[in-house]
């Protein structure tokens, strides 16, 4: 995932003067639009914006040429101008169609007409002016209560904006690589879930009606076929599916598991919120039926993916949510099992042992004793002698009502128990920091002595979740570090000396960001990018995925080889279901 800059947001004033900009209006307006029409141009917009081989300007480009007539191109292109550029100013944008949605679900009707009614250039434009409008309900919603307020200084501001900033990058990123995305979801839930949650297959067919092959083919299937906006406009119609003579009749349960009416997406994302004013705009805004349900559908049959985010989402982490919800508990524990082998075996791939020495590079799962003799674990140790790599793997998932709270500490406690303590103990920041003070100890030294010339030590926490690679958040983890050190020595070039060790800030690495490194590494040295990175980004401002981007390492990013064997793997098998004289794919170079 590549980390857009929010940019300058379009005003509804500035393109059209006679516009207001108030709740009213936007109310007006949605009524003189079709429902069904509304969302699939919702729909078909953000697969535009969400598609992550197309750049910014290009994007922005073809909503413009929808929607807006040629003197209200100008109007934006003045606008632009006198804010810095065109890469500065975002038009459309992710949170904004989703917030769009919402409202389109409780306030639009479907006309007789519904199916051509866009083809009115006057419908289009009110199109456009409730996008404007939509923007700015989801700036307020994100960015106000004094979210970005420097009230308490530089420290405190930037804890306080910890969850707008999420929800900002969020909104304004495009989505996950799809073919990655799929082929990560196929390993872990073909290859390494199973080991560890041993009823997955059985209880995943009981409730879904499905195997998790099926599952894989037929996502892969709509996934494939209808989500790339440069091929088709994203629609489809799932009658045309349920007559493929091989898997009419599988993608039949698949879609009704993944799909939803109109009526039901309202009635999941209003619920019982009274319909007064106040209550509807503060009303918070859970993305959960979208993630849940991301194809929306009518009743004469025509579909489209709502979010191709939560639909990518869905090919890593969905099969748990279709576990029956008293089993999910102990589904997710394994699943950290899980992606923790899977991150153990990336590494191994990096770095093999090509000697027989007795001590190995890669090691996981070492028993280590601290200071009071208290055993601890450490996931994965990349082992070279004076300078050691310590691996945390983490999968915490961040609850959607735990973010925008008015008292910005609970999101910060909610952080801080996913990823660093919890009531149960250690959990990845807070264990890297109690293996470093063992080492820095010198009172255990590796079961047999291997750290015993370690004079670096880089602590590395990998995660499943891809906002965690937004700005800010390295140096929370990074200050929360610190203050289980109980280290008052400063920190240039990213690092310290507890001891006689000196010891890095942590390194956060995302799944999608250790699957690039594991093919690219061939081209340089692990460790001397975690050293670049610290030397150029010492207080963690900047994640090690944005420092990649804007490097000399990012000409030297290459495809996972293993992951594109599995996305090849699955889609063959997809392909042979519903299209079986199509020739064989190819990952592309």
């Amino acid at each position: 995932m590549t980390i857009e800059r929010v940019g300058i947001f379009l005003p509804v004033s500035e393109v059209f003067p006679d516009t207001n900009n108030d709740f009213e209006t936007f109310k007006s307006l949605l009524s003189d639009l079709s429902l069904t029409d509304a969302l699939f141009w919702c729909a078909r917009l953000n697969l535009i914006v969400c598609d992550p081989e197309v750049d910014h300007i290009t994007k922005q480009k073809a909503g413009l040429s929808q929607f807006f007539t040629r003197e209200e191109i100008n109007r934006v292109d003045d606008y632009a101008r006198r804010n810095g550029g065109a890469q500065r100013v975002t038009i459309f944008f992710r949170g904004q169609i989703l917030e769009l949605i919402r409202w389109v679900t409780l306030y639009c009707n479907d006309f007789p007409e519904d199916g051509t009614t866009f083809e009115d250039p006057e419908i289009r434009r009110n199109f456009a002016k409730v996008l404007l409008i939509a923007s700015d309900i989801w700036s307020k919603r994100v960015f106000g209560k004094n979210r970005f307020s420097l009230d308490g200084g530089i420290t405190v501001a930037r804890k306080r904006a910890l969850g707008a900033i999420r929800k900002s990058v969020e909104a304004t990123s495009p989505a996950p690589v799809l073919l990655k995305s799929i082929g990560r979801g196929w390993t872990l839930f073909s290859k390494y879930f199973p080991k560890y949650y041993a009823p997955f297959d059985d209880e995943f067919q009981k409730t879904t009606q499905l195997s998790v092959e099926e599952f894989y083919i037929c996502s892969v299937a709509i996934a494939v076929n209808y989500m790339n906006p440069k091929i088709n406009s994203g629609l489809f119609n799932v009658n045309e599916l349920f007559n493929r003579p091989l898997y009419g009749h599988v993608i039949k349960k698949y879609l009704n598991l993944e799909c939803q009416t109109a009526d039901e997406l309202k009635t999941a994302l209003w619920g019982n919120v009274p319909l007064d004013l106040n209550s509807l705009i503060n009303s918070d805004f859970n993305y959960l039926p979208i993630r849940e349900k991301p194809i929306y559908y009518t009743n004469d049959g025509r579909a489209i993916i709502l979010d191709p985010v939560f639909f990518s989402e869905k090919m890593t982490v969905g099969p748990l949510f279709h576990l029956p919800k008293e089993k999910r508990e102990k589904a997710f524990t394994d699943f950290g099992k899980t992606f923790e082998d899977y991150v153990c075996d990336i590494l191994n791939r990096m770095f093999p042992d090509l000697s027989q020495v007795a001590n190995k590079r890669i090691v996981c799962n070492i028993i280590g004793k601290d200071q009071d003799k208290q055993e601890f674990e450490i996931d994965v140790c990349l082992n070279d002698i004076t300078e050691v790599v310590l691996f945390e793997t983490k999968t915490g998932f961040i609850r959607e009502d735990k973010i925008l709270v008015d008292d910005y500490e609970l999101f910060l406690k909610h952080l801080r128990e996913k990823y660093v303590q919890s009531a149960h103990g250690n959990k990845g920041i807070g264990q890297l920091s109690r293996v470093v003070k063992a080492l820095a100890s010198r009172k255990w030294l590796g079961n047999n002595q291997e750290f015993s010339e370690a004079k670096k030590v880089y602590p590395v926490l990998i995660v499943q979740d891809p906002l965690l690679s937004a700005p800010v958040y390295g140096e929370f983890f990074a200050s929360e570090f610190l203050q289980l050190l109980i280290s008052d020595s400063p920190t240039p070039n990213g690092q310290f000396l507890i001891g006689d060790i000196e010891v890095a800030l942590p390194i956060v690495i995302t799944i999608d960001g250790l699957e690039n490194l594991e093919t690219s590494i061939e081209h340089f040295g692990f460790r001397d990018m975690l050293s670049d990175y610290s030397k150029s980004c010492p207080d963690r401002l900047v994640t090690l995925h944005n420092f990649i981007a804007t490097s000399r390492y990012n000409q030297k990013m290459y495809q996972n080889r293993s992951t594109a064997n599995s996305t090849i793997d699955i889609v063959n098998k997809s392909k042979k279901a519903f299209f079986p004289d199509a020739p064989d794919f190819e990952f592309p170079s």
